[in-house]
């Protein structure tokens, strides 16, 4: 009988490591489709699964040719030991480096308060988990956010989940990592920025303010919100207003109905 590679002596299971471990890795077609056509001298190399491509992978395979991109065929189970994750759609990328983004003073220096709309920044207080950091990431891009703030300590790193749950839009929006948010927020309110802190039980509504202004907008982490010291350097602390019983939304969607009513409000001012 064969032995099944994923099991240990006694039959117990192997245990994987988890996709959140897989730091130096992007995977999914869109994902690494997107790192290829715009950040091609960061990969390492290519996997895809299976030898018989169809027409997506063939696109990825082409695309690694000019520029010199090694590109391994794997059946699906030999790409499933190296990536032991579920979504990765027969395509993964080894990055030369595990982790991406810029630093918080080239971000500072690439924008202007003057600039018409007035620029939104977005910093996330301690989101831990990849998909809500990948869907906030992937929706900052769709409104036109300038640039993400992301503490070094005790938020989730820029990892294949988190790519493939951003469909590629990590690989177009500036991530700045900080040593200390407080200090970084007070930065930025020097430079001009207008700080707007996201918290369920505060009593002003969002929908009650004037969002055209060079805003830094704070979402907290998924237990614990936005800190007691970042919202002292706030603003404006905001709510969402609810009608039903549950008593907040999911980090994601409530960060992606605070940038699209800045961008109403922004395109309400050019009427």
């Amino acid at each position: 009988m064969m032995k099944d590679p994923d099991k240990e002596g006694g039959g117990r299971k192997k245990r994987r490591t988890p996709p959140e471990d897989f730091r130096g890795w992007a995977w999914g077609k869109q994902a690494v489709r997107e790192f290829l056509r715009t950040r091609a001298q960061e990969v390492s190399e290519v996997y895809l699964s299976p030898p018989e491509l169809d027409g997506e992978k063939r696109e990825i395979a082409e695309l690694c040719r000019p520029l010199g991109i090694p590109v391994h065929f794997l059946q699906t189970r030999q790409l499933d030991r190296l990536l032991p994750v579920r979504a990765h759609q027969g395509v993964a990328v080894r990055l030369k480096s595990d982790e991406a983004g810029i630093s918080f003073e080239a971000l500072l220096d690439g924008i202007s308060v003057e600039e018409k709309p007035p620029p939104v920044l977005l910093a996330l207080d301690h989101i831990q988990d990849p998909q809500n950091l990948g869907a906030i990431i992937r929706t900052a891009h769709c409104v036109g956010v300038r640039g993400v703030i992301l503490p070094k300590d005790r938020s989730c790193p820029l990892t294949g989940a988190v790519r493939k749950a951003a469909a590629g839009a990590l690989e177009h929006i500036p991530i700045a990592r900080v040593t200390n948010l407080v200090r970084s927020l007070e930065a930025l309110k020097k430079k001009g920025f207008w700080v707007l802190s996201l918290e369920a039980a505060a009593p002003v509504a969002l929908y009650s303010l004037d969002l055209r202004l060079p805003l830094v907008v704070v979402i907290g982490g998924e237990s614990q919100g936005v800190s007691r010291l970042v919202q002292e350097r706030s603003d404006w602390v905001a709510s969402l207003p609810m009608r039903g019983t549950v008593s907040s939304l999911n980090a994601s969607v409530a960060c992606a109905v605070v940038l699209y009513e800045i961008l109403r409000q922004q395109f309400s001012e050019k009427k």
